[in-house]
């Protein structure tokens, strides 16, 4: 009689890329590197045939300071020493190779953020100019009576 239960509720790429994930960042803040102080692993997504693993990263301090170029060379070094400790602590039968990726979902998202700033007219949120929960005028309740006049 064959057991059935509940089924699992996440994909075995998926364990195993939050395990890299875990693993990579760890890894990033024991090695100690200047060069990638505030990089941020944000996501790991391995692939199918587990022969691969983008790790997604973002380094907001280092972008602003023009620095993108010194934080992925830093990366390019230390890949190896991560994907060793990435293939001992990963029980698996094939351990995927690590790439990393920049994450641009986050810049993007500043980006929409900083259009849509600039669409409303640098406007604070909930200004007056008739918008719903917009403040109300002295002496003015928001009723009316049939006639569309203040009571």
């Amino acid at each position: 009689m064959a057991r059935r239960g509940n089924p699992k509720p996440f994909q075995r790429t998926d364990r195993i890329g939050e395990l890299v994930r875990e693993i990579v960042a760890s890894e990033l803040e024991r090695i100690g590197d200047e060069r990638l102080d505030l990089v941020t692993v944000t996501a790991v997504k391995v692939d199918g045939s587990l022969e691969r693993a983008d790790v997604f990263y973002s380094a907001f301090t280092a972008q602003a300071e023009d620095r993108m170029e010194e934080v992925e060379e830093a990366l390019e070094e230390v890949r190896w020493p991560i994907q060793q400790v990435v293939n001992r602590q990963v029980r698996a039968r094939r351990t995927p190779q690590i790439r990393f990726r920049v994450d641009d979902v986050l810049n993007e998202g500043v980006r929409i953020e900083e259009i849509l700033h600039d669409i409303a007219g640098d406007a604070p949120a909930g200004a007056a100019g008739g918008a719903p929960g917009g403040p109300v005028e002295p002496g003015d309740g928001g009723a009316t009576d049939e006639q569309g006049e203040s009571r």
